[in-house]
């Protein structure tokens, strides 16, 4: 049982260095350095290296870039923030309106930045204040706050769903398409949930809004306004699908559409200059670099439980004692959702999956249906009381009234509803593998 004394060794050194505030790809270089250097000498840190090179070669990788600009450039023209005023506006009679706004617009800003934490901490920053002065109570702002960044993990086109298919080996475009209906049905059960609960109990969202504001905004206006500030950003995003799914296209051109379509945009609302070329190019490129060092340093990790046999002997042995997949699917999930309340989403990925993806394929379960379970499972860890990350970056950008006591009232609802739509998916797989069985 060597291999299983190296597995146990490598991932406590992982949490551990983690948990010193090392950044992840860093953490998962060091480890498995001295790990690789210590099993095997010069030999083994050359091959290292090589593998890592080679992982970054990947086609698979290459739409990263380009859905990075699409989102940076939507985000720091002011492209998003006009689509939030006038999502403000068509749904102003809707009960619990600005939670509506956070659920939509957070799904919209999610799927561009890939990142739970980094959505609620722009979405708490941006919307909280408003919310607050308005009268909505603590759990209902907070609480959408936080689920609205938990989209980021589901909603397509995301740059966590493209890394995570280059880790697994699996088709990248299949599980964009894969995650489209779970993905509504998780937004829908967010916005049925803010609504119904508005209706019974008004307090939550006060609606203060005067009269004369109505008059204002006729449903022709409103008309006009979505013709104009959401419809063409709608469209980029179903022409980035569309060409995916239709087959016209891959993920990486697709993506690269999604990129030109957004300096279009930019230029027909009058938002393009200079500036914005650079801070887009400079931002991609950081959060490009990042990914990429990340994904790089997963092959490291690969390399050593190949390389121990861990990962073969790790599928042997539960193959061998366990036959039930309903059993071995509760027991991953249980994993990944443990996981999720103190590690990011990128970290769990670059352990769970190398370790997964064997038994997945050995139990003969469907690689996209996993995946996206993956996904949910994931964001429901970030904000899942009483460790959730969320929970705390939520904290960090509330006003000091606002205590974690609320924000844990508050994110409890969410926790349940993704539930709730994990065992639907797990009941009806259907959701998942409809759409992907059309490719």
């Amino acid at each position: 049982m060597e291999w299983a004394v190296i597995l146990i060794i490598l991932i406590s050194s992982l949490i551990a260095v983690m948990f010193l505030g090392v950044p992840v790809a860093f953490t998962f270089m060091l480890v498995t350095s001295i790990a690789i250097f210590l099993l095997y000498g010069d030999a083994g840190l050359k091959q290292w290296i090589l593998g890592m090179q080679s992982q970054l070669g990947k086609f698979a990788f290459a739409p990263i870039p380009f859905f990075v600009i699409m989102g940076e450039v939507f985000f720091r023209s002011g492209i998003i923030t006009q689509t939030m005023d006038s999502l403000s506006v068509i749904v102003r009679r809707i009960p619990g309106r600005l939670s509506v706004i956070t659920l939509l617009g957070g799904g919209i800003f999610a799927s561009l930045s890939g990142s739970s934490l980094a959505n609620t901490a722009m979405f708490g920053s941006l919307m909280m204040p408003e919310m607050m002065r308005r009268g909505y109570s603590k759990e209902m702002t907070t609480g959408s706050i936080i689920a609205s960044g938990a989209l980021a993990m589901i909603i397509p086109p995301s740059n966590l769903v493209v890394m995570m298919g280059g880790i697994a080996g699996i088709s990248v475009a299949a599980i964009l398409i894969g995650a489209i209906l779970p993905g509504l049905l998780l937004l829908v059960m967010y916005i049925g949930y803010v609504v119904i609960s508005c209706i019974r109990n008004p307090s939550l969202a006060p609606n203060t809004e005067e009269d004369e504001f109505e008059e204002v905004f006729t449903n022709a206006d409103k008309l006009k306004t979505f013709a104009r500030d959401i419809l063409p950003l709608l469209l980029v995003f179903v022409a980035v699908i569309g060409i995916i799914f239709s087959g016209i296209g891959t993920a990486t051109e697709a993506a690269s559409f999604g990129a030109l379509a957004a300096y279009l945009l930019a230029i027909i609302y009058r938002k393009f200059n200079l500036k914005l070329v650079i801070q887009t190019v400079i931002g991609s490129l950081k959060t490009t670099t990042m990914l990429m060092l990340i994904i790089s340093a997963s092959a490291g990790f690969s390399q050593v439980l190949s390389m121990t046999g861990a990962s073969r002997n790790a599928v042997m042995v539960i193959t061998q004692n366990i036959e039930s997949q309903a059993l071995i699917l509760f027991i991953m999930l249980i994993i990944l959702f443990v996981l999720g309340l103190f590690m990011t989403q990128a970290a769990i990925m670059m352990i769970c999956l190398p370790l997964f993806m064997p038994i997945v394929h050995a139990f003969g379960i469907n690689e996209i249906w996993f995946a996206v379970i993956f996904l949910i499972l994931l964001q429901v860890g970030q904000f899942t009381p009483p460790v959730g990350m969320s929970l705390f970056v939520m904290k960090s950008v509330s006003p000091p009234e606002v205590t974690l006591q609320h924000i844990i009232k508050g994110a409890i609802p969410f926790v349940i509803l993704d539930m709730l739509a994990v065992l639907i998916i797990i009941l009806i797989p259907q959701i998942v593998t409809v759409l992907p069985s059309l490719l």
